[in-house]
């Protein structure tokens, strides 16, 4: 049995099959790209191949048959390594944090300041926390790859560099996996450069920001689909939506109320309730972007209602179903919980509501993960 794997590795068919004789079968593995290993395979039968002196022509007694067993995605590529889904959820999460300070430094901050609240420890403490993600980020995409390479290459090979470099610089794969981590550099150390120099660290961690939202896209279902760029803009919005969303959401949680109710001067709960309403406006504007881009992702990835009926169909379901719940709880803490903000009872009920809300999109980036190393039916049936 002769045995082809790698997403660049090229053989002479020619050559390979002058040095067999008998029957045989060639297995190949390569990967979509989207990352999903795709495996197929050809059984050769009847008389040898003989008197080959040219590996350009083969002369032959008797014409082979040849049967091409046809190429599937291997859904179960990743089996045995949980740490690659892990990693997907860890890096899901990093990417939706370091959006969400972002969001909440220059979208949330500024309209706040402008009326006199004091918001430097707000911004330091968003700041402080995005940097601590992005060490995780880089990690679970330094995970991400190895397992990938494994996938892909097999154990033996994963850390070889002939095998490793190709991967990462010669396909889309690769090239939206660099998109994150110079992304996240890029991130880190424009927010070092703009506590001495906001007008060079602020574009630079903006521009990182994009590499790492358009990471997904270029590294996911969207790289492989029919509708490549329509499929990217899709992703590319509900990303960064759902970040500045959800992630301005636990930036105001666990950066933005402790900052305000450590004021020394003036009401503090007072500034909570200045805090969320200043917040209110850009998760009503992310939201719909959020949904309607999820739902035109997954119209791309379904191709038909029919298609419900799969593993990925069914594991889609259940992500709108948490979705719901999301949408669920920020439109109550829209229109019920930021009517009691003002007074140190309203700012508690705030933090537990929106805690929710949070487990509750923590949720939802669990499933999916398992969406994005799922094959999707359009790739199952339109190779």
């Amino acid at each position: 049995m002769l045995r082809l794997s790698g997403l660049t590795r090229r053989l002479s068919m020619t050559g390979a099959l002058a040095l067999l004789s008998g029957d045989y079968r060639v297995e190949w593995q390569t990967a979509s790209a989207d990352g999903h290993p795709i495996r197929g395979g050809l059984t050769v039968a009847g008389a040898g191949i003989a008197g080959i002196a040219d590996t350009t022509r083969l002369a032959a007694p008797a014409p082979p048959a040849v049967r091409d067993s046809p190429h599937t995605p291997a859904a179960d590529a990743h089996e045995g390594h949980s740490e690659y889904r892990t990693a997907r959820w860890l890096e899901f999460i990093a990417l939706l944090t370091v959006l969400g300070a972002l969001g909440f430094r220059h979208g949330v901050l500024p309209p706040l300041a402008a009326r006199g609240v004091p918001t430097a420890d707000a911004a330091d403490r968003a700041r402080r926390l995005g940097s601590s993600v992005l060490v995780l980020y880089v990690a679970a995409a330094l995970v991400r790859a190895y397992t990938e390479s494994v996938a892909v290459h097999g154990d033996d090979r994963a850390l070889n560099l002939e095998e490793l470099t190709p991967m990462l610089t010669g396909t889309t794969w690769g090239i939206g996996w660099l998109f994150g981590v110079v992304g996240a550099v890029g991130v880190a150390i424009g927010w070092r450069i703009s506590k001495r120099s906001v007008t060079f660290g602020t574009p630079l961690a903006l521009t990182g920001a994009l590499g790492m939202v358009f990471s997904p896209a270029l590294s996911g279902h969207a790289a492989a689909g029919r509708h490549f760029v329509f499929g990217v803009v899709l992703d590319v919005l509900h990303v960064a939506g759902a970040g500045v969303w959800l992630g301005g959401l636990l930036m105001l949680v666990m950066a933005g109320i402790p900052a305000m109710r450590r004021l020394a001067d003036g009401n503090q709960d007072a500034a909570v309730s200045a805090l969320v309403n200043s917040f209110h406006p850009l998760a009503l504007f992310c939201a719909p972007i959020v949904i309607v881009a999820g739902l035109g992702t997954a119209w791309i990835r379904l191709g038909s209602l029919s298609a419900m009926d799969t593993t990925y169909g069914r594991t889609l379901l259940l992500k709108i179903g948490l979705a719901v719940l999301v949408a669920g709880m920020g439109t109550y803490n829209s229109l019920r919980a930021r009517r009691r903000l003002g007074a140190a009872e309203g700012t508690h009920h705030i933090r537990r509501t929106g805690a929710i809300e949070l487990l509750f999109a923590a949720l939802v980036l669990a499933v999916t993960t398992v969406l994005v190393t799922t094959p999707v039916p359009s790739e199952m049936t339109n190779p």
